[in-house]
């Protein structure tokens, strides 16, 4: 009987390495991710959009525009993770899996990035182009430039809304790109 609860308690203590393990990848990858994708949109925010139309720093309507794309940007990576977590997961429980779990952790990595990339910035341009053909009249970049918080806030609040209208989407986008095992059909 101590021979079986020997083997028992190892099982529990690999079982929790391994979820150990799991837990510090996937705050490593927030992380990284989180900071490389923030940093990047923050310069580009800055090239396209603060220098181009010599904006001052201090300017609260640029920093609310800036924010709300921060914030979505933030909100749509949110979930990357998860899909990356599943994809390393599937490859390494498969019986005959001889790979290399980093290069195929980054692989997955990659297109899971590449995809998110895409769809922020579809959202993004989309949600400016929503609101600069809703109001014809309005140049919102030069608006924003003046200050005109108003006009910063209702551009920000339609990115972050389709941000979130997106998100889920995207999330079951990425899903299909994870290495699920193949499922017997009885029919």
């Amino acid at each position: 009987m101590l021979f079986y609860q020997n083997i028992y308690n190892l099982k529990i203590k690999e079982m929790d390495n391994n979820l150990i393990n799991y837990a510090l990848l996937e705050l490593f990858i927030s992380i990284i991710i989180g900071v490389i994708l923030l940093f990047l949109t923050y310069r580009i925010i800055e090239r396209i959009f603060i220098k181009k139309h010599n904006i001052q720093y201090n300017n609260i309507a640029v920093s609310v525009f800036s924010s709300s794309i921060l914030f979505s940007v933030a909100y749509l990576i949110n979930g990357i993770k998860s899909p990356i977590i599943n994809s390393l997961r599937m490859i390494q429980n498969q019986a005959n899996y001889d790979g290399n779990i980093v290069l195929d952790g980054f692989k997955y990595t990659g297109i899971f990035m590449f995809i998110v990339i895409i769809t922020i910035i579809i959202v993004i341009v989309t949600a400016i182009y929503l609101y600069t053909t809703m109001t014809k009249s309005v140049n919102e970049f030069k608006e924003i430039k003046d200050g005109n918080i108003a006009v910063s806030l209702i551009v920000g609040v339609i990115v972050i809304s389709i941000s979130i209208m997106v998100k889920d989407s995207l999330y079951f986008l990425l899903e299909t790109f994870v290495p699920y095992p193949e499922v017997i059909n009885i029919y």
